[in-house]
């Protein structure tokens, strides 16, 4: 438990502290840059949907694979940043949950074998949801789904990716890497047909360095994550206290 609850603490904001005063949305990060020495925009553009398909399905093959080659994942995670690709809607409907990861992120334990023999199956994501209050939700599952820790909040797009009239929205022309602030404000744990509230808020930021509806690449400052979409549902029937 925690390490779930470190999970629901970090994981979908980079970094949120216990609760405390929270200060104001801070729209000034730059998504990740294309690394120097990569072809120019233009040059890239003829071969660009064929070449990010091709990648994106050979990443969601080298994630499957047992062991993964994390060098290799790596390398097409690189790749997809680079190209810039469009953004696709379909990669912000529903849950994702991660099925790779690097860093120090809480949930990279807990998609471990060697977890999952001691606490069952376990599992973690996240779900955005783009409305007119762009709604954020971290997850995990513990022995089964018999413990889910959540952590919720608001997020919006940096302003360089950011809709001019509505800040809340993606720009029809954005691309890849997405740059995003989160605001987290509050969490829970539900166990045994219970639910009791977690004190944790604050401010933290992600990007999505690639997206489409097979696959999405998380990364904040615990580090990267692959995930997948996942048929997770929140349990509405646990009884709060």
């Amino acid at each position: 438990v925690q390490l779930s609850l470190s999970m629901a603490q970090c994981a979908l904001a980079g970094r949120v502290s216990r609760c405390a005063a929270s200060p104001a949305w801070r729209l000034t990060r730059q998504p990740t840059a294309p690394p120097r020495g990569r072809p120019s925009r233009s040059a890239r553009v003829s071969a660009a949907s064929s070449d990010v398909d091709v990648l994106a399905s050979e990443l969601v093959s080298a994630v499957a694979a047992r062991p993964a080659n994390d060098a290799r994942v790596l390398e097409l995670i690189d790749a997809l940043a680079a190209a810039r690709a469009p953004v696709n809607p379909a990669a912000f409907d529903g849950a994702f949950e991660v099925v790779w990861s690097e860093g120090t992120m809480a949930w990279r334990a807990l998609v471990a074998g060697a977890i999952q023999r001691v606490a069952g199956k376990c599992r973690a994501g996240q779900q955005f949801r783009f409305g007119g209050v762009n709604a954020a939700l971290n997850f995990a599952e513990l022995f089964g789904g018999a413990v889910t820790i959540t952590a919720e909040g608001v997020f919006r797009p940096v302003a360089e990716v950011a809709d001019t009239e509505n800040p809340n929205a993606l720009s029809q022309d954005a691309r890849h890497p997405l740059g995003f602030e989160v605001q987290i404000a509050g969490g829970d744990v539900s166990a045994f047909g219970r639910t009791t509230a977690l004190p944790i808020c604050g401010p933290g930021e992600f990007e999505v360095l690639y997206s489409d509806e097979n696959v999405r690449v998380f990364k904040s400052s615990g580090g990267i994550a692959v995930q997948r979409p996942s048929d997770w549902r929140r349990d509405v029937c646990a009884t709060k206290r």
